[in-house]
């Protein structure tokens, strides 16, 4: 007789309202990582890095600062994305099919990249350095990590937009606002 496999219970307890089980990373629609990322000029990714770390800290009770790994995204977006492709709980919904490595590696080159291109003189370098598509790295990820939680907490709503979604959105739309007011007056 074939049994199906047995899942193991969940490690994240169910939040006390919704008895719905705690997400275990971010969860939002890809069109929101996609837009801020754009809109924000990058900044949203540290964001997106600091909020995935800030559910392992929660979650994991680790002895880490999720802030600072946003802050240096750089330096620890590797550890994230395999800490994000090895975790056991979501493994057990879906298996991912990224590369963490790959991933990782690639957004740090286009967020270098993108540093670089920031500092030639000049409106059009800005506006290039803009659509470096390093948030191109992330969707994959995010991908995954709506599937997991699809699948754990069906009919689970996506993370409302928070404050520090609203800060990038802000930021965003005012320096798009002065790009586009100095190439107006014939910035270069």
């Amino acid at each position: 007789m074939n049994e199906a496999p047995k899942v193991p219970p969940p490690t994240t307890p169910p939040t006390p309202h919704t008895g719905q089980l705690s997400p275990l990373f971010l969860h939002i629609p890809v069109a929101r990582l996609i837009l801020l990322s754009i809109v924000s000029f990058s900044l949203y990714e540290a964001y997106w890095i600091y909020k995935n770390w800030w559910y392992l800290k929660q979650r994991d009770n680790l002895n880490i600062r999720p802030f600072w790994r946003g802050w240096f995204g750089v330096f620890f977006c590797h550890k994230l994305l395999r800490r994000m492709h090895e975790d056991q709980e979501a493994r057990t919904f879906q298996v991912p099919s990224f590369s963490p490595g790959t991933l990782a590696t690639w957004w740090v080159v286009l967020v270098i990249l993108s540093s670089i291109l920031v500092r030639i003189p000049g409106v059009t370098a800005t506006l290039v350095a803009a659509f470096v598509p390093s948030f191109l790295c992330f969707v994959p990820v995010q991908v995954y990590v709506n599937a997991v939680s699809e699948r754990r907490n069906p009919g689970e709503p996506n993370h409302p937009w928070s404050s520090g979604h609203i800060v990038c959105l802000v930021f965003g739309v005012v320096f798009w606002g002065v790009v586009l007011l100095e190439l107006a007056a014939g910035g270069k």
